[in-house]
């Protein structure tokens, strides 16, 4: 009797001790690919005993009963362990595919900026502030200066007038100052274009060919390149974007620099040259004073601020009218 428990206890624990050591050890040592590789080809083999399934079936007798069963156990294990078996292949495919992604995006180049061409007007490098704009690293074209625009800037510089001969010839140094800035490229087109007629014609036949776009200062040249729907950067534009922006009841600390038109008016200028007239104030030239913006208005000459004095126990409304504070 005591022999017969020691046989049915040895069994048990024959059939334990893969159990145990699966469960203690081998799942714990594996990795998400061998289980990822293990259940493919778990799949794998129930798939192949399916498909055996009609044929094994078709045996005489308890065997067709259980060939099917038989058959899906003996592959399992089979396909599990030739799944295993190829986890070096599986690895190299991947660290293949995965080198192949990594060298194809750091070879691909890189998109460039956009960036557009620039033709240059005379007025525009006649105008200071081309090079302030320049040397602040907003434009970021590369500028064209045409030859006949060269010629018109020399023109200028040996005007018998003076006033025109010193802007030509600040023009010349303006010019010389953007061409030796580093942050732009400047380029002189030979391109003179005599047929295309003037000089603004010819900048515009130019820009267009060029596909460029057309800095200037002239309104009415700014207005020819715009019916011709080309791209146009007006400083003058750029200028009134940029300045300060006031607000009604704002106060300002401003110096009077003039009278008005109107009577007892009188007229100071923000950092940015905006004009602001200031009521009640005629006769306070040279001083400085505290004001309050009551209203700005858009002309087509610019931006005109109106403002008036601030007292110490009064303040004001956004009319322009004095209310006094409590």
């Amino acid at each position: 009797m005591s022999s017969s428990r020691d046989t049915v206890a040895s069994l048990l624990r024959a059939l334990r001790w893969p159990i145990d050591r699966a469960r203690r050890g081998t799942l714990r040592s594996l990795d998400s690919l061998e289980i990822l590789l293990g259940g493919f080809g778990l799949v794998a083999a129930l798939v192949a005993a399916a498909l055996l399934s009609p044929a094994l079936g078709a045996l005489p007798g308890a065997a067709g009963d259980f060939a099917p069963i038989g058959m899906a156990v003996l592959l399992a294990p089979v396909g599990i362990t030739v799944a295993l078996g190829r986890r070096t292949e599986i690895e190299r495919l991947f660290r293949s595919v995965s080198e192949r992604t990594d060298a194809i995006t750091t070879s691909a180049p890189s998109r460039p900026e956009r960036t557009v061409a620039i033709v240059v007007d005379t007025s525009a490098i006649i105008d200071g502030r081309l090079v302030e704009v320049v040397q602040s690293g907003f434009l970021l074209g590369d500028l064209i200066v045409p030859r006949f625009v060269l010629d018109e800037l020399r023109r200028v510089a040996d005007s018998s007038d003076p006033l025109k001969r010193q802007r030509g010839r600040r023009g010349m140094e303006h010019l010389a100052q953007i061409q030796a800035d580093d942050l732009v490229h400047t380029t002189i087109d030979e391109e003179r274009l005599a047929d295309a007629g003037d000089v603004d014609a010819r900048l515009v036949a130019l820009a267009r060919a060029r596909g460029a776009a057309i800095l200037t200062t002239d309104f009415n040249l700014a207005r020819v390149a715009e019916l011709e729907s080309l791209r146009v950067l007006n400083l003058n534009v750029l200028a009134q974007a940029v300045r300060t922006v006031v607000l009604p009841g704002e106060r300002l600390q401003l110096t009077i620099h003039e009278k008005g038109r109107e009577r007892r008016q009188g007229v100071g200028y923000l950092d940015d040259g905006t004009m602001v007239v200031v009521e009640d104030a005629g006769d306070q030239v040279g001083t400085t004073m505290e004001v309050a913006v009551s209203r700005a208005i858009q002309t087509s000459a610019g931006r005109m601020v109106f403002a008036v004095p601030t007292r110490e126990e009064g303040a004001v409304t956004t009319s322009g009218e004095e209310q006094t504070a409590p």
